[in-house]
């Protein structure tokens, strides 16, 4: 009889101690993932080079999402002539058009690239891969987005773009 009573508390602490380590298995998992860094958008365009590598994260109204590929979308802070390039990866989904427009707050690594390889190249490649998907003719003189063409041409951020990771809609 004692036996069967101590057993029971036995059993049970060792149901309650395996449930425990999954838990710290699973958070183990993403201790090595570094949270945010909340950065504002003055501050962005202020000092960008203290920002390339580092996760941030920062607010903006959406000004373009890409029709043609969708993995692309141009945020704005107060100055609506700086833009931030904001680039999603292949294992990343499309950004939704409802976007557009929307204030949200956007989570990635910031990096320095050559602004003549984002202006242009982008969507006009996926706009030939879409004419080549589908079968349609592109227009002869098509050009890029003008959204690329004014962020090529502005005096800072123009070299950066943010690796998305996520992002929330301001309500």
């Amino acid at each position: 009889m004692i036996k069967k009573i101590f057993l029971v508390p036995v059993i049970a602490f060792m149901i309650l101690s395996c449930g425990n380590t999954g838990k710290k298995e699973v958070t183990s998992g993403t201790e090595g993932s570094v949270a945010p860094l909340k950065v504002e958008f003055a501050s962005l365009i202020s000092d960008p080079a203290d920002y390339v590598g580092k996760n941030i994260s920062v607010e903006g109204k959406v000004v373009h999402v890409c029709a043609m590929s969708g993995k692309k979308l141009f945020i704005t802070g107060e100055n609506p002539d700086v833009r931030l390039y904001i680039q999603a990866g292949e294992e990343m989904p499309k950004f939704p058009m409802e976007l557009l427009g929307s204030e949200i707050v956007v989570e990635g690594t910031i990096k320095n690239v050559a602004a003549s390889g984002m202006a242009g190249e982008d969507c006009m490649h996926s706009a030939e891969g879409l004419a080549l998907n589908e079968g349609a003719v592109r227009a002869p003189g098509a050009d890029s987005c003008e959204t690329e063409k004014a962020l090529a041409s502005q005096p800072v951020l123009a070299d950066l773009m943010m690796v998305y990771n996520k992002h929330s809609v301001v309500k």
